[in-house]
């Protein structure tokens, strides 16, 4: 609908993710779209809509920003547009330069705990954090090296909906 799509950016279990032009600001977005041979599973079409809705209850700006999402009207396949981010995850950061700094290491726990006290605040638990979900974005602040996103909430658990009672696989 209201994007044009530039190039691919990334491919993961349950969808590719696209640089995409947003044709009513002109601003490029990152476009993550559910994989077509997905679509008929009704819980998986709502576990991936599911990271846009727990995503925006979550106030930090070191968690990716949905901007929009919906379902493609002619092939039904659910799609989510966020903020797109220049930089690379911490694994690739890792991988690439070797440790972090000690004073690089606290300025990420700090952002990284910022993200998780908002999330835990709105009673949500992320349940997936791991290297490849903290995202070292460029930052657009003088004197912050990095902004870190936390990303993928597409597993996370409501609070208010968790029970101990039962477990499921993942």
């Amino acid at each position: 609908g209201g994007f044009r799509i530039v190039r691919a950016l990334s491919e993961g279990g349950m969808g590719a993710v696209y640089i995409a032009e947003q044709l009513a600001t002109r601003k490029q977005r990152a476009l993550k779209v559910m994989r077509p041979e997905l679509v008929s599973s009704p819980k998986l079409r709502e576990k991936f809509l599911q990271e846009a809705q727990i995503g925006s209850h979550i106030d930090s700006e070191h968690v990716v920003e949905v901007i929009d999402a919906g379902i493609e009207s002619q092939t039904g396949i659910p799609w989510l547009a966020m903020e797109l981010l220049r930089g690379s995850t911490l694994t690739d950061f890792i991988a690439r330069n070797g440790p972090m700094s000690a004073a690089a290491t606290r300025e990420l726990f700090g952002q990284l705990c910022h993200a998780m006290a908002a999330a835990h605040a709105a009673g949500i638990v992320h349940r997936d954090l791991k290297p490849d979900n903290l995202f070292l974005a460029e930052a657009r602040r003088e004197g912050v090296r990095f902004m870190l996103k936390v990303l993928d909430f597409g597993i996370a658990k409501l609070v208010s909906e968790a029970s101990t009672k039962s477990t499921g696989a993942m």
